[in-house]
């Protein structure tokens, strides 16, 4: 797997509270593969009320440690769902977040 790009997952903390009492995060940036998503899966997704725009895959299942949100190549996106590939990889399916601009 080339691992060419990288993604940034971040974690909120529920216990830490920043400005107007959304939650702190936690940014870790990992290496990552990028694919894209199927028309069948935009199909059914879609009939689901979700909009998947790409897949990322971590060649190491374990660098992922249930984040909901990351970011990539500068855009945030929601993670909404998961999959363990092999053994070792997992792919994350991303949905851009609300008042994200196109890029």
């Amino acid at each position: 797997m080339v691992r060419a790009d990288t993604v940034i997952l971040i974690t909120e903390d529920p216990n830490a509270h920043g400005v107007l009492d959304e939650p702190d995060t936690i940014p870790r940036e990992v290496y990552c593969e990028v694919k894209s998503v199927s028309q069948t899966e935009v199909y059914q997704a879609k009939a689901a009320g979700l909009a998947p725009e790409l897949r990322i895959v971590l060649s190491q299942a374990f660098e992922y440690q249930g984040e909901r949100r990351c970011t990539f190549r500068g855009v945030n996106y929601k993670i909404i769902r998961t999959y363990v590939t092999d053994a070792d990889s997992i792919e994350l399916t991303l949905e851009r977040e609300e008042g994200n601009a196109d890029v």
